[in-house]
C-alpha cells in the first residue's frame, strides 16, 4: 500500500452522508427483517420486499456513493502490477452472478449494449478480469472479461467514458505472446469522454455482461 493511502481523512460532512446511507439501508433491513420473522410462512413475501425495497429506494446508487465518498480520497497511482491500491484489495472478490439465464440457456455474450458510463472498480481474478460499470440510466452493469491476457489502465476508476470499443490492432508484450494462441483474443479499449483518450484496455478471449 502506498505511503500516503496508509492513513484516510473525510471531512465531517462526508462521513456523515456516508454514515446516512449506510444507517438508512442497515435500519431498514432490519426492521423488515424482524416484521417478516413474526409472520409464519412468509419467506416469498419477505424475499419479495427485500428486493422491492433494493430496487425502489436506489440502494445501489446508496451504495455507490457511499464506495465514492471513501474512494475518491486514495491515491490511485498504479503499481507494478498495473492495479491500485484499492483493485489489489479488491482482487479476491468473487461476484455473484447466476449459473445460466433464467431461460436455462447460456448466458448471451455481448448482449447488453456498453455506451456512455463511468468505470466503478475493476478487479482481476486468475481467469477472468471484472469492471463495474453504470451507464446514464445509473444501471450498474458487471463486464466480465474471460481468460484476460493483459490489460492497462491509467486513472480508469471513476473515469467517464464513451463506452467499449474493439481495437483494431493487438499490441501486446512479448510474454504475452508467448502464453496464447493471438487468433482467439481480441483487445478492446475505453475512451475517455472529454479526451477521447484510451484509459483502459484488455485483451482477452471475449467478454460478457450482465445487469448487477
Amino acid at each position: 500500500m502506498l505511503e500516503q493511502n496508509q492513513k484516510i481523512v473525510l471531512t465531517g460532512d462526508e462521513a456523515l452522508d456516508a454514515l446516512k446511507e449506510i444507517e438508512y439501508i442497515l435500519i431498514s433491513l432490519h426492521k423488515m427483517g424482524s416484521f417478516y420473522a413474526e409472520k409464519p410462512g412468509a419467506l416469498e413475501e419477505y424475499r419479495k420486499a427485500t428486493t422491492d425495497f433494493i430496487d425502489d429506494c436506489a440502494v445501489t446508487q446508496r451504495l455507490s456513493k457511499v464506495r465514492t465518498i471513501i474512494s475518491q480520497h486514495f491515491d490511485d497511482s498504479l503499481g507494478d502490477d498495473d492495479l491500485d491500491d484499492i483493485e489489489r484489495h479488491f482482487s479476491d472478490l468473487k461476484f455473484w452472478k447466476p449459473d445460466q439465464s433464467l431461460t436455462g440457456k447460456t448466458l448471451e455474450t455481448e448482449a447488453l449494449e456498453i455506451s456512455n458510463g463511468t468505470i466503478q472498480q475493476v478487479t482481476c481474478k486468475r481467469n477472468e478480469l471484472l469492471v463495474v460499470f453504470t451507464n446514464q440510466q445509473d444501471e450498474f452493469l458487471l463486464i466480465t472479461f474471460h481468460n484476460p491476457i493483459a490489460f492497462k489502465g491509467i486513472s480508469a476508476i471513476g473515469a467517464e467514458t464513451d463506452g467499449l470499443f474493439k481495437e483494431e490492432e493487438l499490441t501486446l508484450s512479448q510474454d504475452a505472446k508467448y502464453i496464447t494462441n493471438l487468433e482467439n483474443t481480441q483487445s478492446y479499449c475505453f475512451k475517455a469522454t472529454t479526451s477521447r483518450e484510451i484509459i483502459f484496455t484488455v485483451t482477452s478471449e471475449g467478454y460478457s455482461v450482465e445487469k448487477i
